[in-house]
């Protein structure tokens, strides 16, 4: 009986460590401005990025470091010129980590690293762990901001009404999810998780293994196709359609698996 009071005490003083982070983060101001916890995340990922850039480029000397962040910021630019425009005409962001990297970010910094001559095996690699690194900030930013929450749980974040009220400063706009009124897993953290191991794992594999490079970008998809395959059946929120049980997601990670897959066979053919 002891163990098991122990147990949901242990329990409960998570959830309210994870909800007083959560409540802290949301009240966070620069300038007299309320600085969402979502932006102080994706602040601190382009940083991020520029630094793992610069750390790729003295490993591999045939990359250029000022070449990989020109590519980065075409397609944070070109990603945010999207999300204007779609505010212009009216219509909500609904960002989604997995499509808008397909259709915006991937090919605006494939197209400037072929511009700038980049060794293509080599910026596929750098991709290829850029994106569970930008992927796990990225996920803790939703954790803390409030929205691609999990389903109802006992031992889930209950948010302030606060962190659900859209704030527009004109350069910037936020537009949270829908306030769940109660307790929700952070389904967000066990992605975030997973986007840390997959990012350790294919750098130090890249790292140590250079001539893995050009199965480094296919092998995140894969890899990150299954598992986002399996947390979205966790996940409530989202402003893309469903198909029948399916999230928009998980039909995109469907044909991510059976192209990653096949590619990664191709390459092992013509290794052998």
């Amino acid at each position: 009986m002891a163990i098991v009071e122990d147990s949901e005490g242990d329990s409960a003083s998570r959830v309210q460590f994870l909800d007083t982070i959560v409540t802290n983060a949301n009240r966070v101001n620069l300038f007299g401005f309320g600085y969402r916890p979502y932006w102080i995340m994706s602040d601190r990922t382009g940083l991020s990025a520029f630094a793992y850039a610069w750390a790729f480029s003295r490993r591999f000397l045939a990359v250029s470091g000022i070449g990989l962040i020109l590519a980065i910021l075409a397609a944070l630019l070109l990603y945010k010129l999207v999300l204007e425009a779609k505010a212009v005409l009216g219509k909500p962001a609904a960002r989604s980590f997995l499509q808008d990297c397909l259709l915006i970010i991937i090919p605006c910094f494939l197209l400037v690293s072929v511009l700038l001559r980049q060794p293509m095996s080599l910026t596929l690699a750098f991709l290829g762990t850029l994106l569970p690194l930008y992927g796990c900030l990225a996920r803790i930013g939703c954790f803390l901001g409030g929205c691609c929450y999990g389903k109802p749980s006992p031992v889930g974040i209950l948010y302030p009404a606060s962190t659900f009220h859209s704030i527009d400063h004109g350069c910037r706009r936020s537009s949270p999810s829908p306030n769940p009124g109660m307790r929700v897993f952070p389904i967000q953290l066990v992605e975030a998780t997973v986007q840390a191991v997959l990012f350790v794992t294919l750098a130090t594999l890249v790292w140590h293994c250079p001539h893995a490079a050009a199965s480094i970008f296919w092998l995140y998809l894969l890899l990150y196709a299954v598992s986002r395959f399996v947390l979205d059946f966790y996940r409530t929120t989202s402003a893309r359609p469903r198909y029948w049980r399916f999230s928009e997601a998980q039909m995109v990670c469907l044909g991510l698996q059976v192209v990653g897959f096949a590619v990664l066979v191709q390459q092992s053919l013509r290794a052998v």
